[in-house]
């Protein structure tokens, strides 16, 4: 039989690695030699994979040193691990990698440690979230006809032996920035000031106060991603960018979870698509309100424009009388309608009133 010509082969297949994907995290099993399997997160905002460092001594890991990292848990000098024989959903065997050990950090849903952006950005791959699986593909990237591609997508910053990031340019309130994708931010999307003056959302007419100690904003504006529109979404306003590979702000998860993603690791190309998975579910401080603890009472620190603790009357300064400070804070992200009884001392005296949450951004 003639040979076919090369436009006629079938591809070798992709590898299928499966991944779990929740309202906060994209997980993936993998093993550490015979160990496992472990929960790790999928996380295109991290330069170098990151393991609890509990369980990196559990498993005898040799430590290769340390390197000053600028992590999300902080700028200082981490442990750094060699982890022999790491496979991803039995699917894939990395034989050699290093991964930084941290203590005291929350990864969530069960997960150990995370997978670095390099996992999506050294091949060509796809995060399929329509089909919960992170392909591999060994003989090029499929016809990705459809989707929007952006050149230079895949971009080093800092860290030359880090893993490459993932960007792509977006438009808010109809002002188009380029923003860092990480898929390891359960929170929708952080801007920076700078950004929110240029696309007019500094001085929106209403904004939730959040952290860091009530100085951010978080408000609601439409967003234009590969060529959708997303009617509002919840982002956050910060004074200062934390990462220089992000300078105007991130898109997280729940947006991302929206869009599959795919790499093309020769020409840096990024490409996403609109799939079929909802959004997460919206949390956001529904009083706006921000508090400080004092004593066995607490005050008020700030009051967000047009929140329901402005129609209420509230203002910087007044105290919240015998409040259990932890249950309240939770309470302030209950669902509208919720109701919350509150004694309030002010300059006129004291009085009670039932402050009731509303979708008010």
């Amino acid at each position: 039989m003639a040979a076919m010509p090369a436009s006629m082969r079938a591809q070798t297949p992709p590898y299928r690695i499966p991944i779990t994907l929740t309202n906060a995290r994209v997980l993936v099993d993998c093993t550490v030699g015979e160990h496992g399997p472990y929960r790790f997160v999928f996380d295109t905002g991290g330069t170098i994979g990151l393991i609890e460092q509990s369980l990196a001594q559990e498993l005898k890991l040799r430590k290769l040193g340390s390197s000053i990292l600028g992590l999300k848990q902080g700028r200082k000098a981490y442990p750094i691990y060699v982890v022999q024989d790491l496979a991803f959903g039995g699917q894939v065997r990395q034989p050699v990698s290093a991964i930084a050990g941290v203590d005291n950090v929350s990864f969530l849903e069960g997960a150990v440690g995370s997978i670095a952006a390099g996992a999506l950005t050294a091949g060509d791959c796809e995060l399929d979230f329509d089909d919960k699986e992170w392909r591999i593909y060994r003989d090029g990237s499929p016809d990705r006809t459809g989707w929007s591609r952006y050149p230079h997508g895949i971009f080093h910053f800092g860290n030359k032996n880090g893993s490459p990031f993932i960007a792509a340019d977006a438009a808010l309130n109809g002002q188009s920035f380029r923003f860092g994708l990480d898929t390891g931010m359960p929170s929708t999307m952080r801007i920076y000031r700078k950004t929110a003056e240029q696309a007019g959302l500094w001085n929106a007419p209403r904004w939730s106060p959040t952290a860091p100690e009530g100085k951010g904003r978080m408000t609601r504006t439409p967003l234009s991603l590969a060529g959708e529109t997303l009617p509002g979404v919840i982002i956050t306003i910060i004074d200062n960018p934390e990462w220089g590979a992000f300078p105007n702000g991130v898109i997280g998860l729940p947006i991302l979870r929206q869009f599959n993603i795919a790499t093309v690791a020769k020409s840096e190309e990024l490409l996403l698509k609109r799939n079929g998975v909802a959004p997460s579910p919206e949390r956001y401080n529904r009083a706006g309100l921000w508090i400080d603890r004092d004593g066995g009472d607490a005050v008020i620190r700030v009051v967000g424009p047009g929140s329901p603790a402005e129609k209420a009357g509230l203002k910087t300064g007044d105290r919240l009388i015998g409040v259990r400070f932890g249950r309240l804070i939770e309470e302030m992200f209950g669902p509208a309608g919720h109701d919350i009884a509150l004694t309030i001392e002010q300059a006129s005296g004291r009085r009670n009133l039932t402050l009731q949450l509303e979708d008010f951004l």
